[in-house]
């Protein structure tokens, strides 16, 4: 079973690893094309915390900015971006990649804004504590469970930064298709 898992994992990570975006990409401030800012984070459910190994949900929105310059309508074709927790100062932890495939247009000559809801757990943090972000862990001398619940309990201030990071997002233009990398931190101390 266990063998099951860390393969699979290594096939998902393998995949991720080729459709993600180019390392090195920053945001793009190129005239007439969109822009994707981050603009701030929202805890939008939370569960009273219970001790590991039991599943704790946390739903989080990130509210992304989607400034159209341009004079005709896009459409958001897809988002995806990685989300990641401060461990220690600015030292971070990639938890999630959330992906979102809604397809919403945006009117010329505006800023909109576009919210994404992932929902994560406790049980999934700890296991990609342990696989995938385990040479992190094991560098910064990192307790898990005391970081996880650490996390849980200081989400609602805010209390850390998270990150999000290796965002793309797809637009479709009359001009054919667009690709936005972004990324940003919240809050913004």
């Amino acid at each position: 079973m266990r063998k099951l898992f860390i393969f699979m994992m290594i096939i998902s990570l393998t995949i991720w690893g080729l459709t993600s975006c180019k390392p090195g990409l920053l945001p793009t401030e190129e005239a007439g094309k969109p822009k994707v800012t981050l603009d701030r984070i929202e805890v939008m459910s939370y569960f009273p915390w219970v001790d590991l190994p039991a599943r704790t949900p946390l739903a989080l929105g990130f509210v992304f900015n989607i400034q159209n310059p341009s004079g005709y309508n896009i459409k958001l074709d897809n988002i995806k971006f990685t989300v990641s927790f401060e461990a220690a100062p600015e030292k971070y932890i990639e938890i999630a990649t959330p992906t979102n495939y809604d397809q919403i247009f945006f009117p010329p000559n505006t800023t909109s804004q576009y919210r994404i809801v992932s929902v994560i757990d406790s049980a999934t943090i700890r296991l990609t504590l342990l696989v995938a972000q385990a040479p992190k862990v094991n560098e910064w001398n990192l307790n898990i469970p005391e970081l996880i619940k650490g996390w849980y309990s200081k989400i609602g201030d805010f209390a850390f930064k998270i990150k999000v990071s290796e965002g793309m997002a797809v637009f479709n233009t009359e001009k054919g298709d667009v690709f936005v990398p972004f990324e940003g931190i919240f809050p913004k101390k």
